[in-house]
């Protein structure tokens, strides 16, 4: 008899710790789905919007931590697990903390950006000397940041220089140059042959404090002091004001003729595609999203064929895998037309940035694309939008330069 009733309660046990194992998956279950139905709302594309959800289910309690830099994207976990969950453990912080100021200036001529707080994790983006960031938040000596064209990563907190709100109030009044060639250098002295203070790229943003005759005097984020050659630079006003124009792109473009290829490179010392093609815009006035699989998604589309007979210099073509019953389009190149049948590209295959033909007849012909080929997309003349933006409207950008 005793046995018995030992094995029914062993039976009853058994059954309870079942239903209980069960429904925690089954609540697991429905918190990921909630979260993944939120996710495709707020942040469909993690490279430019926080998501981070880290959930833990210890002893039957279900523990959720989330980091998100959308007002709505939190209320709306807060509803949404709460009232479905009530046992859950939640906490959904918003990034960055309002009482703090959130903005900072790059210090470094190019400043790495990486998808983990540390040196060994994959390069993904670059920003350059000057150029405003958000600060998301600190840990262990690297800042997750987001740039002017909203993609978030990790930089060694050493780079950038925080600012507080007086600071840079009056930053953004100070006239402001930006470096137009390819390389060079800030020097201690008014000399191109005293000592260099660091080198600079096309891109690179510095305020003038002071003149002497062919050079400026100016200032770096962290109080530094150099001089720069006024033939090197462009005051700022007169560049963020550019209008995107065929014979622009195509200039800018060849300039960075023979730059190494690199992946995660944005940058006149090494560069990708993708970072190519948003350097060339960029430096038109244009701010255009980072990645070739982003910049795909605006714009007008032209053609879905490789062919060049309706193409605009400036037009951006992608490659890689067009849409079939199974498998999703996936862009993995973007190249630009220069006109005549030729494209520029930074390309991993050649190593660097070259100019080919899409004309079998020529030369520089490269045939890696026919099949390939996805859409060409046209910028120019669609920079009104929040993803394809002139510089002067730019929130980031706003916060440096005078209106």
């Amino acid at each position: 008899m005793f046995i018995k009733n030992k094995l029914f309660y062993l039976f009853i046990l058994s059954f309870f710790v079942s239903c209980t194992i069960q429904n925690s998956d089954s609540s697991l279950s429905g918190i990921n789905n909630d979260i993944d139905s939120l996710k495709n709302i707020y942040a469909p594309d993690t490279r430019i919007a926080l998501w981070n959800i880290l959930i833990e289910d210890n002893e039957n309690k279900v523990t959720i931590t989330a980091e998100v830099d959308n007002e709505k994207a939190k209320a709306d976990l807060l509803k949404t697990l709460s009232s479905k969950y009530p046992d859950i453990d939640l906490t959904v912080n918003l990034l960055p903390e309002k009482k703090t100021n959130s903005m900072a200036l790059v210090n470094n001529s190019v400043c790495n950006i990486r998808d983990e707080a540390c040196h060994s994790a994959e390069l993904v983006n670059q920003v350059l000397l000057g150029k405003p960031v958000k600060l998301l938040k600190k840990e262990d000596g690297w800042y997750l940041i987001q740039t002017p064209n909203q993609y978030i990563g990790w930089v060694k907190s050493s780079e950038i220089v925080r600012f507080d709100s007086t600071s840079l109030k009056e930053y953004k009044t100070t006239k402001k140059i930006i470096f137009n060639k390819q390389y060079g250098f800030s020097y201690t002295l008014p000399d191109s042959k005293s000592q260099i203070v660091t080198d600079l790229v096309v891109g690179c943003i510095l305020p003038v404090i002071g003149n002497k005759k062919k050079f400026y005097k100016v200032k770096y984020p962290d109080n530094r002091v150099a001089f720069v050659k006024k033939d090197e630079v462009v005051d700022i006003d007169l560049f963020i004001n550019k209008k995107p124009e065929e014979n622009g792109l195509v200039n800018t473009a060849k300039k960075f003729i023979g730059i190494p290829y690199l992946w995660g490179g944005s940058s006149s010392k090494s560069i990708d595609c993708s970072g190519f093609t948003s350097n060339i815009y960029f430096l038109n006035g244009i701010i255009i999203q980072r990645d070739a699989s982003q910049q795909v998604k605006y714009g007008k589309e032209i053609t879905t064929s490789y062919d060049y007979t309706d193409l605009l210099p400036g037009d951006l073509l992608f490659i890689g895998r067009r849409a079939n019953d199974s498998l999703p389009e996936k862009v993995t190149h973007v190249i630009m037309y220069i006109g005549d049948s030729e494209f520029i590209h930074a390309s991993s295959t050649f190593g660097n940035v070259k100019i080919n033909s899409m004309d079998s007849t020529r030369a520089n012909y490269f045939p890696g694309y026919v099949s390939s080929f996805i859409k060409t997309i046209r910028i120019i003349g669609e920079e009104n939008g929040s993803t394809i933006e002139k510089i002067t409207n730019n929130k980031f950008y706003k916060t440096i330069i005078s209106e």
